[in-house]
């Protein structure tokens, strides 16, 4: 990546998260990054764990080359309202506000500028989330941005008219993991297993089908069936599923959340 100032503003776990795939060893040495929170402890942890500087909200917007935003879309008002005035056309605006659309972030700022709407997911605290972005027209430097998300797992440029659905998919996807896994524990407890045998079944079990599936030819559906044989226990928990129409079930969860994203989105 080509020297650059990037401002962070918002230090959640996913802002620090971002920050810290900018300022790992493939990015760190090029970049100049200056952090903002309103919560000052946060930012005082992030910059002595990683190579950053922390600025008040004036400095961070008037010498970025790219401004990443990652507050909660409450917020988004309060923010823009306070930092417009300072922004320069020039910059780049990189929004990982749920939510939020390309749109109402111009409309706020109301200036010609570039911006991206990007959705990470939580595993990119740890280096393997997925983050899909759009851009509006004035977006030049794409790579920039494939870069920046690299730092925390793979990207995907998406039409922004599918981010109600992705963020259903994706952005809330590992909740809907973590639910299933936490139910599969506690049947394993229920019956007899210890807590944390029973996790560690429920982890490698669900670790090693992820590979499978990305490493196979044949699809989800067809790994189901070469699982179940006839007449087995596979087979038999499977009839428990479908008479209970789990499919719909997750479909209609995942049209909740997308419904829900949407109304997000018409503030």
């Amino acid at each position: 990546m080509s020297e650059k100032t990037i401002g962070v503003i918002g230090c959640g776990n996913m802002g620090s998260a971002i920050v810290r795939g900018l300022t790992s060893p493939v990015n760190g040495k090029s970049i100049k990054v200056l952090i903002n929170d309103k919560d000052a402890k946060k930012t005082e942890i992030l910059s002595t764990q990683t190579t950053t500087e922390v600025a008040d909200l004036k400095t961070v917007v008037i010498s970025s080359n790219i401004l990443i935003i990652a507050i909660k879309p409450q917020d988004s008002d309060l923010l823009f309202d306070a930092i417009k005035d300072d922004l320069n056309e020039d910059t780049l605006i990189i929004s990982v506000m749920a939510g939020v659309t390309i749109s109402s972030i111009m409309g706020k700022i109301a200036k010609d500028i570039a911006v991206v709407r990007a959705m990470p997911n939580m595993p990119g605290i740890i280096g393997f989330g997925i983050t899909c972005f759009s851009c509006n027209r004035l977006v030049s430097g794409k790579d920039v941005v494939q870069k920046i998300f690299n730092g925390i797992g793979k990207v995907l440029e998406v039409k922004e008219k599918d981010m109600d659905i992705i963020t259903a998919i994706s952005g809330s996807g590992p909740a809907y993991f973590f639910y299933f896994a936490d139910a599969l524990i506690k049947a394993g407890v229920s019956n007899g297993l210890t807590p944390e045998m029973s996790k560690e079944l429920v982890l490698h079990t669900f670790l090693g089908s992820a590979k499978l599936l990305n490493g196979s030819e044949l699809s989800a559906e067809d790994l189901v069936l070469s699982v179940a044989s006839k007449g087995g226990t596979t087979e038999a928990a499977l009839s428990v599923l479908i008479n209970e129409k789990m499919d719909q079930i997750i479909l209609s969860a995942v049209e909740k959340a997308k419904q829900r994203s949407n109304e997000l989105s018409q503030g």
